[in-house]
């Protein structure tokens, strides 16, 4: 396993961008899309909006998307807190992560992979766009050096699984 990880890490080092780079600046803000006051915010807003048009369908399908994000949550939790591997650079200015000293596996990936794939069950195409953004916000995250490759792999792979999961679960649900 630590030659797994070690290769991972020699790996990853290849995409971290320098401090001067331009295409840095770009991926700070990108690797903050998946931050969860965003992800939540967003969902609170479009609930309201369901809440204030008579959106019953809206508003069921934002409380599963929440509640299949918060499952992907929980499950790198878990992960993060067996695994216990150290982020490859310091957190530097993301804030985030005075609670979150662990990278394995990726919670902005699994956060944004569960909301892409639930999003895909109920509006295949918004659910493509946000697969797009859940992509670029991992791949940011390595780029600014606070993931490795395979954090953000794993990462997505639980949240899509979850989200899959979860989504197989509606008709036992709802009927």
């Amino acid at each position: 396993m630590d030659r797994l990880l070690n290769l991972d890490a020699v790996f990853s080092q290849h995409f971290i961008l320098p401090p001067e780079s331009n295409r840095r600046q770009l991926a700070k803000f990108t690797a903050h899309l998946g931050d969860g006051p965003h992800v939540f915010g967003g969902l609170g807003l479009i609930y309201l909006i369901g809440w204030f048009n008579d959106g019953i369908h809206l508003c069921q399908n934002v409380l599963v998307i929440v509640l299949t994000i918060l499952a992907a949550i929980i499950a790198v939790t878990l992960i993060k807190f067996i695994v216990r591997r150290q982020r490859p650079q310091p957190p530097g200015e993301f804030v985030t992560f005075q609670y979150d000293v662990y990278s394995f596996p990726s919670g902005h990936s699994a956060r944004l992979a569960a909301l892409a794939v639930s999003t895909i069950f109920f509006d295949p195409l918004l659910g493509w766009i946000l697969v797009v953004i859940a992509l670029s916000v991992a791949a940011a995250r390595v780029a600014v050096g606070v993931h490795y490759v395979g954090d953000i792999v794993v990462g997505l792979g639980v949240g899509a699984l979850v989200a899959w999961e979860g989504n197989s679960l509606l008709p036992y649900i709802f009927g």
